[in-house]
């Protein structure tokens, strides 16, 4: 049987920003009661790899490290989804041209400024870089990196693009990288041919 952990995570590359990604294992998140895809520390981990804030070999190791203090790997994914919530929170506002939540921006900023704390400037053999400080607990990257493209995202001109998926239930965020700035869905494989069918089936049920 395979091992689901070395498959890469569902629908990534749809959203095009790992915190666009992160905000997005909340499945349907527009419906009264969503699919929370992160049940455990291990599927953070999954998810991790799948869009390379970690190897897969850092995975594997912290999976390791997961089933053997199962308390502090617990606390690490709460923490996680918390800061996933904020941040999903501030990118709702900026689809909507609202104003961001207090406690949202307080989450959010929290997390930046120790992510700050744990990089340090390099060299990397092809200029300057940031890297994390030594004796950084490599679950705390995670995080980091999360609050880092949040922030990053939503102080710069990209902001403009990000969108959240048309259908009424969806909830999914991505970066419209089109030219026009005109796509409206997650996926035309999913919701976009889910919303061409009820719209044909709409036509179809007011001609007769």
């Amino acid at each position: 049987m395979s091992d689901l952990f070395e498959s890469r995570w569902h629908g990534v590359g749809t959203a095009g920003s790992p915190a666009l990604e992160f905000a997005n294992t909340l499945d349907w998140r527009l419906r009264d009661e969503p699919i929370e895809l992160l049940h455990s520390c291990v599927d953070l981990l999954r998810w991790s790899w799948s869009v390379e804030v970690l190897s897969l070999a850092e995975a594997r190791n912290l999976r390791t490290w997961a089933q053997e203090h199962p308390r502090r790997a617990a606390r690490a994914l709460e923490s996680a989804i918390e800061l996933r919530e904020a941040g999903a929170d501030l990118l709702e506002a900026q689809v909507r041209g609202e104003s961001a939540p207090p406690s949202a921006l307080e989450t959010v900023e929290l997390a930046y400024r120790a992510c700050i704390g744990l990089r340090s400037l390099r060299e990397t053999g092809e200029g300057l870089g940031w890297g994390w400080r030594e004796k950084t607990p490599v679950i705390a990257w995670i995080a980091g990196a999360v609050a880092l493209d949040i922030v990053q995202l939503l102080t710069s001109p990209g902001r403009e693009r990000i969108r959240q998926c048309a259908d009424e239930q969806c909830g999914w965020f991505f970066l419209d990288t089109s030219r026009n700035r005109s796509r409206r869905w997650c996926s035309m494989r999913g919701c976009g041919n889910r919303s061409k069918v009820r719209n044909f089936y709409r036509r179809s049920t007011q001609a007769r």
